[in-house]
């Protein structure tokens, strides 16, 4: 028995219509999906820590002053 390899499982799978592509690949997500380690599942926010980092991260940008040149200034100036 031979190993098939990526490139001929692709050229393989072209060959397939839309409706089999699409299955292949949600049967091979879902396989997959499962073996994803459990350290490497990023946690979820909540509602409440997502709006607090992104006050933090509003806050960060906001201590960095203004911009200079501005975006329009830049734009203006690209434009001469």
């Amino acid at each position: 028995m031979s190993l098939a390899t990526y490139h001929g499982l692709l050229r393989a799978a072209r060959h397939l219509s839309l409706a089999d592509r699409l299955r292949l690949a949600s049967a091979l997500v879902s396989e997959a999906a499962s073996e994803v380690p459990e350290p490497a599942l990023r946690p979820v926010m909540t509602p409440e820590e997502a709006l607090a980092t992104l006050d933090a991260v509003r806050a960060y940008f906001a201590d960095q002053g203004p911009v200079s040149p501005t975006i329009a200034e830049d734009l203006a100036a690209s434009r001469r």
